[in-house]
Order: C-alpha cells, then structure tokens, then sequence
C-alpha cells in the first residue's frame, strides 16, 4: 500500500512549524518506507524537502545529494528549487547547475507550479491576519476559513502533485491554527463575561464600572459584523485567485528555465 497523506502529513509537521533540526530526522525516517512503497512522486517529495532542510543547516553535501535523487526521481519542480531557501542554498554546492539543468517540465506543469507556490504564501497570510484579527473579537462564533480548491487537471511530471501535496499541507496546518486560535478567543471571551458579571445588581449591568459604553451583547454583535464583513472579502479575494490553467499550453517536457 502507498504512503498516504496522512503520513506526509505528519512528517511535514516539523517543516512547518520551522524545526528544520526535526524535520530532516521526520522525514529521513518516512524516506526508506516511500521508496519501498511509493507513490513516486512522494518519494521526489521527500528528497527534494530533506535537500532543502539541509541546505538550510548549512549541509550542502548532503543537500546535493538529496537534490539529485530527487531529480533522478522525476521531480521537477523548478518553482521550489529556486524559491525554498534551502535549495536556492544549494547553488553554491559542485555540481548544482549540472543536476539543475537535467529538471525538464511542461509549459502547462510550470504554470499551475508558479501557481501553487503563490498560493501557499497567500495562505500563510490570510492565516496570520486571521489569528492577528481574533486577538480583538468580543463574539464567540467560529471563524470561516475560505480556502482555494486544489487544480484537478493531469499533471505532466510529478513536481505538480508533490507541490499539491504542500499546498494541501499548508491549507490543513491553516485550518488547525485557526481553530486554535479561536479556542483561545472564545475561551478568553467567556472569562471576561464571568468577571464583567461579578457583582452584578438585581436590575441589571454590572455593579462595577460607570455603565458607560456597549453592553456585552452589543459588542459581540458589533464583532460578528465585523468578522463576517471580513470573510466575506477573504471570499471573494480566494475565487478570484482561484487557479484557471491557460488553453493551449504545451504538455512536453522542456529544460526548466532559470528564474522561474
């Protein structure tokens, strides 16, 4: 049986969160069960991520071997070997435009890859203004995450499925920090209505304070408002970024450019 996503998943969890230390160990242990088992385009997946995880440690060697496995493996996307941080490092080892220069891909694959790669950055975004903005919500309610459908066109080479894998990765990562965050908000919430009703008088309000300002009820209302004006915009910015392949590009395999 392949490798599922699942268990990309959870090894990608370090690559993530940053602990590029924990990643090379997570996904040196999922390699040899991918290469067993497959799906191909996982096993280049995982190469190529653990050439940029030690391309960021500073390991080139190691690096340039990762990097060539995976290109010898089929994957292409020349999109992440310019733009990840670790393999752009990578450029400086022996050998690198040797290995770069065998990486072909199609017209077709190379747009959707460009497509993705910005796709994960607008993700990463919308998430940090989604957990900036519950810091001041006063409303309980949850937070409506939009989120791009993946392409569903055939992909040519197995660059474009190993970077759908990291968008689905980037977009379930958003989802549970999302939910965090509002875990957090609502919780924070209910705290201050328990303390807002310490000592609250028969004829109601709050026996502290001046009385001045909105009441509970109406700053919640006022903040659902706010938040669901906010989703509405996220909505309609995410259906318009939404990814529409150009007719008529070529499907053959050509050298990768150099900036792509």
């Amino acid at each position: 049986m392949e490798i599922g996503f699942d268990e990309l998943y959870e090894a990608c969890a370090a690559v993530v969160s940053g602990d590029h230390a924990q990643a090379r160990h997570d996904l040196a242990r999922l390699l040899p069960e991918t290469v067993a088992r497959g799906p191909r385009w996982m096993e280049g997946l995982v190469r190529a991520l653990l050439a940029d995880t030690a391309g960021r440690a500073g390991d080139l060697a190691e690096g340039m071997e990762h990097f060539r496995a995976a290109v010898a493996v089929g994957w292409n996307d020349c999109v992440a070997a310019v733009r990840e941080p670790g393999l752009a490092a990578l450029t400086a080892a022996h050998g690198y435009r040797d290995v770069y220069r065998r990486i072909a891909v199609s017209p077709a694959d190379l747009e959707e890859l460009r497509w993705i790669h910005a796709e994960r950055a607008c993700v990463d975004h919308d998430t940090m203004l989604m957990i900036g903005e519950n810091a001041g919500r006063k409303d309980s309610s949850a937070t409506e995450v939009p989120q791009c459908a993946l392409p569903t066109r055939t992909p040519d080479g197995l660059g474009v499925p190993a970077a759908r894998a990291m968008l689905r990765t980037t977009q379930r990562t958003q989802l549970a920090s999302v939910l965090t965050s509002d875990t957090m908000r609502r919780s924070h919430v209910t705290s201050m209505s328990i303390i807002a009703n310490m000592g609250s008088s028969p004829f109601g309000g709050s026996g502290f304070g001046s009385g001045f300002g909105l009441s509970p009820a109406m700053e919640a209302a006022s903040s659902q408002a706010l938040a669901n004006s906010r989703a509405a915009t996220r909505r309609e910015a995410v259906w318009a970024r939404a990814f529409c392949p150009t007719i008529g590009l070529s499907n053959s395999a050509v050298p990768a450019p150099e900036r792509p």
